[in-house]
């Protein structure tokens, strides 16, 4: 990543104070060019939602000003203003920056929470000196950490990425990062698709008396395979490979999900997330047992096998162990 240029305002709305940056920051400095490498990875890593700037955007229309520090601090100033409407949004800094990544051109705003963190003072008592603690309210998070709200412009295109949560907002849950300050729409997060999706399955497989655990189990597979393959999830393949003996319920999965506006194959921005986060199936049993089973070993009956005894209770029987290791650990 080059840097050409970085600002940061601070938005303390605890205070109600508003300290726009008259100047921008070095970005020769190591230390800055390193904290925005990071936290950038971090972003691209998150359950981000993506979609494209347009002419009418507010955002798009302030990114045509000349002047960094002017444009940076009417986007700061907006913010503060959003922020102030609910005592939910935590305060912190706005981090503006433009960069050339591999993608081309970068414009990228990252708000950075204030976290209360304890420090070291030396202060003197007495003519002592006295070593203290004392606690500093406006730490920002950590170049590692993931932060709440962020958007990535790639300003080749006007597609972006963003990544956001709610906050309580006059009685309702709000993404206000994107609705009331950025003023746009993203389109729906692969999270929430696959939440649709799983709500969907659960529901039809309750419908029509499918064992619930075998038709998530068959969803989280297909999931897995299809964006390790593509980078996508197949929509039609989850309806085949969960409901393949069942065509009433595969056809009811079908319209479900296309009344819900899910595409036919959603698209997976961060792959390595979601493969790493779905290539292990994980069951907890009415006993409180808990397993984790990697997805290729579910598979594969000759390991591990789900049995309906003649009572209507299920057993879970483990095959082939070689070897127990004791995870215990210190």
């Amino acid at each position: 990543m080059i840097i050409q240029h970085a600002i940061l305002h601070i938005l303390d709305t605890n205070t109600g104070s508003l300290i726009a940056s008259q100047a921008e920051m070095n970005v020769d400095n190591a230390g800055v060019h390193d904290y925005i490498d990071k936290i950038v990875a971090k972003v691209m890593q998150g359950d981000i939602k993506t979609g494209h700037l347009t002419a009418d955007n507010y955002l798009k229309q302030s990114l045509a000003q000349d002047d960094f520090a002017t444009m940076t601090t009417q986007l700061a100033a907006k913010l503060f203003d959003t922020m102030a409407g609910s005592e939910a949004i935590h305060p912190g800094d706005l981090l503006s920056f433009q960069a050339t990544m591999d993608e081309g051109p970068v414009f990228g705003l990252i708000k950075l929470d204030f976290a209360p963190r304890y420090a070291h003072a030396v202060e003197y008592e007495d003519d002592k000196m006295v070593n203290n603690l004392v606690l500093n309210q406006a730490v920002l998070p950590a170049a590692t950490q993931t932060v709440s709200e962020a958007i990535l412009v790639d300003l080749n295109d006007d597609s972006y990425q963003l990544l956001e949560k709610k906050y309580l907002i006059d009685g309702h849950r709000v993404p206000y990062f994107s609705e009331k300050f950025l003023e746009i729409k993203p389109d729906v997060s692969v999270k929430e698709n696959i939440q649709t999706i799983k709500r969907t399955v659960k529901n039809i497989a309750e419908k029509y008396d499918e064992p619930e655990h075998e038709a998530l189990a068959i969803t989280q597979t297909v999931i897995h395979n299809s964006i390790e393959a593509t980078g996508e999830i197949d929509t039609d393949m989850i309806a085949e490979k969960v409901f393949t003996n069942n065509i009433s319920a595969r056809q009811e999965y079908t319209e479900k999900v296309t009344e819900k506006a899910i595409p036919k194959a959603v698209a997976v921005p961060n792959t390595t997330k979601y493969e790493k986060k779905y290539r292990v199936q994980k069951f907890k049993l009415d006993s409180g047992i808990e397993l984790s089973i990697p997805i290729d070993i579910y598979q594969d009956h000759s390991k591990v096998e789900f049995v309906n005894n003649a009572d209507g209770t299920m057993s879970l029987v483990l095959k082939d162990i070689a070897s127990i290791v004791n995870k215990f650990s210190v």
